[in-house]
């Protein structure tokens, strides 16, 4: 196996222009349902999660704008989050006594989830949640810690919650309310409704939420609106971005009534696409109202190079793309120089990959693994760690192989 060493060249990306302008989309990508989950697989495919009425579905593209639609039995559940050690987790909400509970079912393959012990969240009065359905989203920042951000309380409006780094998932505290600032705009459709967060490659947090600013349903003037909320420490707290990501009437294909649950990606090209559930008309009676997943992408991001410096800190990242096959990349920073050893073992701590063990120069590097053992041979599909040791900075992580 070769083995290619990179090392990062980091320029500054313009976040305040391209990367928050999205332009329609031509076309409808799914037919007749609403959104649950867009990603793009370790091999490159787009897969779209959706709905229609009780039921789930599953449409996949290789472009991320024509579909077709699957069998949901042949791809994992949507319903699963990755923790900062690449375990899997669905989490949920029971109610019990007129208590709101957050609690989990873990995984290995996304396919079959076991019940976790005890609780990971138990939910204060004043959220008033008497539903097992909130709106919720969750995210990994970079210092391992796991956020989730849902909608509660009397004007549903959102908070957030936190499991502190080490911990992956288990237990949820650190509660804060009113974190977009939108208590004053009075609930309801007037609150910002439906989060998605995505990790920006510079490691800031972005929420896209969705405003109807009044019910949308005809013969009520449309409405709908994507708006965006910034973090720059790592989720703690959000400012908003200027204007709006997307409207309604930046559509002239067909009448849009209202734009529900954005969910965005990052594409290869490194522009965003966002899908969204909306009720639009393609004709000129009510008989052509109906739900459908349409899609919005940014233009490409500017680039203005910068001049590189030297990470302060021991570093590993989690590998990408995660789960993978075959290929996955593992970046790690050096704050100086040093002996490095990067191996790949199995779960019962048997030394599969020996990828670095040499002497480096401080920097931003990487490295790939393509799922080959030392004789160069396949190994099979599994959960694995990886572990750098770097003078006494020693860390490791989990990484899944699928075939």
């Amino acid at each position: 196996m070769k083995k290619y060493l990179f090392i990062f060249i980091f320029c500054t990306f313009l976040y305040s222009d391209n990367d928050l302008i999205f332009i329609p989309d031509s076309g409808i990508r799914v037919d007749s349902c609403g959104i649950s989950k867009a990603l793009i697989d370790p091999n490159g495919v787009y897969i779209l999660y959706y709905t229609q009425g009780p039921s789930n579905g599953v449409a996949v593209s290789n472009d991320g704008l024509n579909f077709t639609i699957e069998d949901p039995q042949n791809y994992p559940s949507f319903r699963y989050n990755f923790m900062p050690d690449s375990s899997l987790k669905h989490y949920f909400i029971d109610i019990v006594n007129d208590t709101a509970l957050l609690k989990s079912r873990s995984s290995i393959d996304g396919v079959t989830f076991t019940l976790d012990s005890g609780n990971r969240f138990v939910f204060p009065t004043n959220d008033a949640i008497t539903s097992t359905n909130v709106y919720s989203t969750l995210f990994n920042n970079i210092l391992g810690e796991v956020y989730m951000i849902y909608l509660a309380g009397e004007i549903d409006n959102a908070r957030s919650i936190k499991s502190e780094s080490g911990n992956n998932g288990w237990h949820f505290g650190s509660y804060t309310t009113n974190i977009f600032g939108d208590s004053v705009l009075g609930g309801g459709n007037q609150s910002y409704w439906d989060p998605n967060a995505i990790v920006l490659p510079d490691n800031r947090i972005r929420i896209f939420t969705m405003n109807q600013h009044g019910h949308p349903v005809p013969p009520a003037v449309p409405k709908g609106t994507i708006y965006s909320f910034t973090s720059n420490d790592n989720g703690s707290t959000y400012i908003q971005d200027t204007d709006y990501r997307l409207r309604f009437d930046d559509y002239d294909e067909f009448e849009v009534f209202s734009l529900n649950d954005p969910k965005v990606i990052l594409l290869p090209d490194g522009r965003y696409r966002m899908y969204v559930a909306s009720m639009i008309r393609t004709g000129q009676g009510n008989d052509d109202i109906k739900w459908s997943i349409i899609s919005a992408t940014t233009s490409p991001t500017t680039i203005i190079e910068t001049k590189p410096k030297m990470p302060t800190i021991f570093y590993l990242f989690q590998n990408y793309p995660n789960p993978f096959n075959p290929v996955t990349s593992f970046r790690y920073d050096l704050p100086k120089d040093g002996l490095v050893k990067i191996a790949v073992y199995d779960m019962m701590g048997r030394e599969v990959k020996n990828l670095v063990n040499s002497s480096q120069t401080a920097g931003y590097k990487s490295i790939q693994w393509n799922a080959t053992n030392d004789r160069n041979e396949p190994v099979s599909a599994g959960l694995y760690l990886y572990t750098i040791q770097a003078g006494e900075f020693r860390q490791t992580k989990k990484m899944v192989l699928l075939k």
